[in-house]
């Protein structure tokens, strides 16, 4: 699942930066790949994956950290959910998947 996207069409992968601009101005709006010029959409299924995850792993770190250290403040378990905060902030472009679109036919 930690792979770059890459363009359904011809393979070609996306650099971190392009998919991360992608999806933070414009999440559904259709692409046209910088390399065969056919148009792609890109899936977000992969990022309710992502926050899926990131819930998963934040509730069991707050339940993990009151549970072993009984003195832990709430700052100790804000500054922990923060940090994976930003991992998964991190990890969004490696969970983007390209779709090809369809395109019917006129008569």
């Amino acid at each position: 699942m930690f792979r770059l996207p890459v363009c359904p069409h011809c393979r070609a992968v996306y650099r971190y930066g392009e998919v991360n601009r992608m999806i933070f101005f414009h999440p559904t709006r259709e692409r046209t790949c910088y390399h065969c010029k056919k148009s792609m959409k890109p899936l977000l299924r992969g990022l309710f994956l992502l926050a899926a995850i990131y819930l998963a792993v934040c509730f069991g770190s707050t339940i993990a950290i009151v549970n072993i250290f009984p003195n832990a403040t709430a700052l100790t378990v804000f500054i922990v959910n923060v940090c994976w905060t930003v991992l998964a902030f991190m990890l969004r472009p490696f969970f983007v998947i390209f779709k090809a679109n369809e395109q019917k036919k006129k008569r």
